[in-house]
């Protein structure tokens, strides 16, 4: 029998892991101003949030992807820079790939990556991309490194000879930049079907989109509770609570295939991608719906800058979007599948 809940241990590094991000990473910093707000990610890194998965001979804690997939989730919860997965990808591509001089810059802060995106259609290998191809670049200041995710794997992308440009970013929480993709950039591509790092990616995206999903489920359930309409709270009608009911829904499903497709990946099962690949898109289908029914529940305050609903919503579209398109996932799964 698979048991898909926590253990006991796993339970002890969630709770420390809340207690820290509520500390240090409140979803009430990125309220204040209105520019980009890129966090510093050191709280993490003394955590050792970056190398709970890491092999001991590395200086990770030899614990397992599992134990990754529960950070991420409450990294999603406080909507943490999106460099803070780059940051994690990378030490495993790098560990992966055997650089441990990389591993151990990119431990102790003196090599910063950002997360990037490959938006070409011909997908990314180990020559690079096709002529013109754009990546967009997330909170990449001062980045050296990029970690670029793409529908056919992931790659390490040195930034020194790339010029790029800010542009406006929908989420005003992160800085977006786009930068040219030439088939003469060195990247050191890993493909999914044979890179755990690659997998990683997509299994870390899901993560963070269920928590996500179930921090606006939280907010608008709490919220259905205290909004009087009528005379009484919102949530006791009937298109508010079968709103609220399948936000619950959603997280559920998704929390079940998340961690049976970290168990897979964990103990190396034949199947593990297919069900990476079937998570990947129940995540990015399931976070947009919890994220507008949100908004939907809280009402005229939810399109309003004072709810947070709308961060989680501009947030999930990010994540959504890395690595691949709906179609892509949905093709994908259809070929692992034998069906195409």
């Amino acid at each position: 029998m698979i048991d898909l809940n926590n253990s006991i241990e796993q339970t002890q590094i969630v709770d420390s892991v809340r207690a820290m991000l509520a500390e240090s990473y409140p979803v009430a910093r990125l309220r204040e101003g209105s520019g980009p707000a890129a966090d510093n990610l050191d709280v993490i890194a003394q955590f050792g949030g970056f190398t709970m998965s890491l092999p001991e001979n590395d200086g990770g804690a030899g614990l397992s992807v599992v134990e990754d997939v529960l950070l991420h989730i409450e990294l999603g919860r406080h909507i943490v820079s999106p460099s803070a997965l780059a940051r994690t990808l990378a030490v495993r591509f790098a560990s992966e790939t055997g650089q441990p001089d990389l591993v151990a810059a990119l431990l102790d802060g003196t090599k910063k990556v950002c997360l990037a995106n490959h938006l070409g259609e011909s997908g990314l290998s180990q020559k690079g991309g096709s002529d013109g191809e754009y990546l967009h670049l997330y909170d990449a200041d001062r980045a050296e490194l990029a970690l670029v995710l793409g529908p056919r794997g992931a790659a390490l992308l040195d930034l020194s000879s790339i010029a790029h440009t800010h542009i406006t970013s929908t989420d005003r929480t992160i800085s977006l930049s786009r930068a040219v993709l030439r088939p003469d950039h060195a990247l050191e591509f890993r493909d999914a079907t044979t890179s755990s790092a690659a997998r990683m990616a997509k299994l870390l995206i899901s993560a963070q989109l269920l928590g996500m999903c179930e921090a606006v489920r939280d907010m608008s359930v709490e919220y259905a509770k205290v909004r009087i309409q009528f005379g009484q709270p919102i949530g006791s009608f009937q298109a508010v609570k079968h709103r609220c009911a399948n936000m619950a829904i959603n997280a559920e499903v998704l929390s079940a295939q998340l961690m049976f497709a970290a168990i897979a990946e964990r103990d190396s099962w034949p199947e593990a991608l297919f069900q990476i690949e079937a998570c990947w898109l129940l995540a990015c289908r399931y976070s947009l719906e919890n994220c507008r029914s949100s908004i939907q529940v809280h009402g005229g305050i939810g399109f309003s800058a004072e709810c947070d609903a709308h961060l989680y919503l501009l947030r999930a579209h990010l994540l959504e979007n890395l690595g691949a398109t709906n179609t892509q996932r949905q093709q994908t799964i259809l070929k692992r599948a034998g069906l195409s």
